[in-house]
C-alpha cells in the first residue's frame, strides 16, 4: 500500500464499493464504450491464473478517483513485457495522480520474477492528455487502429447478392454457425484453427502466442458475448476458410461490435470478406441494431474493405511501447 499526501494507492478488493467504482471511472472516461459490471466480473473470474495480473485502485481523500493494473500479456507473452493501464477519473486529473501510481507500479514490477524489459499501453487519440502522458515518459507508439462505425439505417445488401451467388458457384457456402453446430461436430475445433490461422496474419505490435483450446473455448465460444447466430464461417468441402463474427456491445443496445474477420490466405482476393461482413450486417439489421463498431489497423486492406461498405471513422486507438533498460 502506498500513501501519498491525499492520495491511497491500494489493492482491488472484489467486492460491490470496487466494481462499482471501476464501473464509474471507467465510464467517464470512455462514455461512447460503457463498461459491464457482468462482463468485467467473467472476465476476472477467469482470468487465467499462469498469468500476472493485479489491480489497483487510487483513493483520493477517502473517494476511489481511478484504478490502475500491470499485467503479463496471455495473448502475446514474453517474459519481462508487461501492460500498462492507468485510468483516473477526468475530475480528478492534472494532480499528480497518474504519475504517482506509474512510479508505484515501477517499483511492483521491479520486484516481479521477470524484471520488466518492455512495457506496453495505450489510449486514444482524443486523449491528448493522455499522449503527452505516455511520451513525456519515454513510450513510443508503435501502431495505430481506426475505429469504425456503419450506420445500419442506411446499409442494402442487394448490391451484394451477385457476390453471395458467384461464391456459391464456386463451391464456397456462407454457413450460420448455428447449422455448423448442428452437423459437424468438429465446429469447434475447427473454428479454433481457423481463428489461429487468421490471428497470425492479424496487424500487432508483437508476435501473437497460441492459446489452449480450452481457453479459447472458455473466452470465446462460452463468453458472455458469444452469439451463434452473429456468426457466419466460409466453408468449402467441408473446410473452414473464412469467418467473420458479432458480439453485443453491452453497453449500448442500439449497437453490435465486430468480434474478428479473416480469409484463409488461399481464398483471399474473392471478395470472400465482403461477403462475409454483409452476411453478418444483415443479421445485425434483422435483430433491430443500427450500428456496427469495428477497428483496424490503419494500413490494414480490411480498413478499405470497411469503407467501401458504409464504414465511417470515429477515432484512432494508438498502442505505445517502452523499451526499458537494466
Amino acid at each position: 500500500m502506498t500513501i501519498t499526501t491525499s492520495l491511497e494507492i491500494r489493492p482491488f478488493s472484489p467486492t460491490t464499493t470496487d466494481y462499482a467504482a471501476i464501473i464509474a471511472v471507467d465510464n467517464a472516461i470512455w462514455p461512447d464504450n460503457p463498461m459491464v459490471l457482468d462482463e468485467l466480473k467473467h472476465t476476472d473470474k477467469h482470468r487465467d491464473a499462469n498469468y500476472l495480473y493485479q489491480r489497483l485502485m487510487m483513493v483520493w481523500e477517502g473517494n476511489i478517483v481511478g484504478f490502475a493494473y500491470y499485467r503479463e500479456n496471455p495473448y502475446s507473452y514474453q517474459p519481462g513485457k508487461y501492460r500498462v493501464s492507468i485510468q483516473v477519473h477526468p475530475d480528478f486529473e492534472g494532480r499528480g495522480i497518474g504519475t504517482a501510481v506509474y512510479e508505484h507500479m515501477l517499483t511492483c514490477l521491479q520486484q516481479q520474477k521477470h524484471k520488466p524489459v518492455l512495457l506496453e499501453s495505450g489510449t486514444r487519440d482524443t486523449k491528448p492528455q493522455a499522449v503527452r502522458f505516455l511520451e513525456k515518459r519515454g513510450f513510443v507508439r508503435v501502431m495505430r487502429w481506426l475505429r469504425s462505425e456503419l450506420d445500419l439505417t442506411q446499409f442494402d445488401k442487394t448490391p451484394f447478392d451477385a457476390l453471395f451467388a458467384k461464391l456459391a458457384a464456386q463451391g464456397i457456402e456462407l454457413v450460420p454457425l448455428p447449422h455448423l453446430q448442428l452437423t459437424d461436430p468438429e465446429w469447434q475445433q475447427k473454428i479454433y484453427e481457423l481463428d489461429w490461422e487468421l490471428t497470425l496474419d492479424e496487424p500487432a505490435p508483437n508476435p501473437p502466442t497460441k492459446q489452449p483450446f480450452d481457453r479459447f473455448v472458455l473466452e470465446v465460444l462460452d463468453g458472455p458475448s458469444f452469439v451463434a447466430d452473429a456468426w457466419a464461417v466460409a466453408v468449402e468441402n467441408g473446410r473452414y476458410v473464412g469467418m467473420s463474427n458479432l458480439e453485443p456491445d453491452l453497453g449500448d443496445e442500439t449497437r453490435f461490435q465486430t468480434g474478428f474477420t479473416g480469409v484463409a490466405r488461399s481464398h483471399r482476393r474473392r471478395g470472400l470478406a465482403t461477403a462475409l461482413k454483409a452476411k453478418t450486417a444483415v443479421y445485425a439489421q434483422a435483430c433491430g441494431k443500427t450500428k456496427i463498431l469495428t477497428m483496424n489497423e490503419e494500413n490494414n486492406p480490411m480498413y478499405d474493405l470497411n469503407v467501401k461498405l458504409g464504414f465511417r471513422k470515429l477515432d484512432a486507438v494508438l498502442a505505445y511501447e517502452k523499451e526499458m533498460s537494466e
